[in-house]
């Protein structure tokens, strides 16, 4: 960008007066690094991420994702609030006597937030009665989280869906992960 300025002023100006020349493309420069500079604020970024195989029978729960808690800072003058993403791109569903529909919930909770612990709440099925094992199921969900005057630990927990019978086990491979990006509200 600063290449385009400087082919505005004659090089002979810059060769006899450079340091008057070099002045008057700063302004201009700065100017033009506003314009093309992003409206928003730099923010922070807290992240969290497993690549190991887990699984979890789905009877009893919630209970906390291995791997997949973070704690967020308190709040600032800059941020006072959080985005949180949970990521898990590779889940899938079995049960060894396929005879029910199959289904998990996954939830993002912060067991210390005064408004309560369960920030989000999302899930994953199998429509088909009588099979062993689901398809791949990628799941995403994405939270707001207020931040308060001391640090936040937020996890990702499993469990069962209370529609399903039966013992069903989800699983995640590969990789999975929780984040935040810290920002004001």
């Amino acid at each position: 960008m600063l290449h385009l300025f400087c082919n505005v002023i004659p090089k002979e100006t810059l060769m006899h007066h450079k340091s008057r020349g070099f002045w008057q493309i700063v302004p201009v420069a700065l100017f033009a690094l506003t314009l093309i500079a992003s409206p928003c604020v730099a923010a922070d970024f807290v992240y969290a991420s497993t690549s190991a195989t887990q699984s979890y029978s789905t009877f009893i729960g919630p209970v906390p994702i291995t791997g997949l808690s973070i704690t967020l800072p308190a709040a600032t003058a800059n941020f006072n609030t959080a985005v949180i993403t949970l990521n898990m791109p590779n889940l899938f569903l079995s049960q060894p006597a396929a005879k029910n529909i199959m289904g998990a919930t996954l939830q993002i909770v912060a067991p210390a937030l005064s408004a309560g612990p369960v920030v989000a709440i999302g899930g994953i099925g199998c429509d088909n009665a009588n099979v062993l094992t689901s398809g791949t199921k990628p799941f995403a969900m994405v939270a707001k989280v207020p931040l308060g005057s001391v640090p936040l630990l937020v996890e990702a927990e499993w469990s069962s869906n209370p529609a399903t019978t039966g013992t069903v086990t989800v699983t995640t491979q590969t990789f999975a992960s929780l984040s935040a990006i810290l920002a004001k509200e």
